[in-house]
């Protein structure tokens, strides 16, 4: 007879092995050439969290390159712009944990110096009650971004 707690880890296990090849699936998606064009085309646009977020969904298997610099753009701009709008970002993230990844892989090295430093300044003397989690990860971002 299989004990609870045996059952319990084998049931993680199985769980665990069907999330990861669901993502793995995902990841293997290729970027059709139409899509890449359309990617590359929309990934310096959006100015809202939810306009990001409905190009990410779009998009996400389609990073690379100019893509991925057009991404950190609009990151860029939504931090430093409007970083009042930082709750909305928290919100999308709680709910979607990939985008919230997405969003901290995207300050990054590309982005000017001036905008890196903004992010982190406002990540340590600017952050909304509830959010510090959000506002440590994107310092700790920052902080890569400006050291390589």
């Amino acid at each position: 007879m299989i004990s609870a707690k045996a059952c319990l880890t084998i049931t993680v296990g199985l769980v665990a092995v069907l999330f990861s090849g669901r993502v793995a699936y995902g990841q293997q998606r290729p970027c059709t050439e139409a899509e890449a064009r359309r990617a590359e085309a929309e990934a310096e646009t959006p100015r809202t969290w939810d306009a990001l977020y409905r190009s990410y969904k779009l998009y996400r298997h389609c990073g690379d390159g100019a893509i991925g610099e057009g991404y950190s753009e609009s990151v860029a701009r939504i931090l430093v712009d409007h970083w009042e709008t930082l709750p909305q970002l928290a919100r999308l993230a709680k709910e979607d944990i990939e985008f919230r990844r997405f969003v901290m892989r995207h300050v990054d090295a590309t982005l000017t110096i001036e905008d890196v430093e903004k992010i982190r300044s406002n990540a340590k003397t600017k952050c909304p009650t509830g959010l510090r989690g959000v506002c440590t990860d994107l310092a700790k971002q920052a902080d890569s971004g400006l050291q390589e």
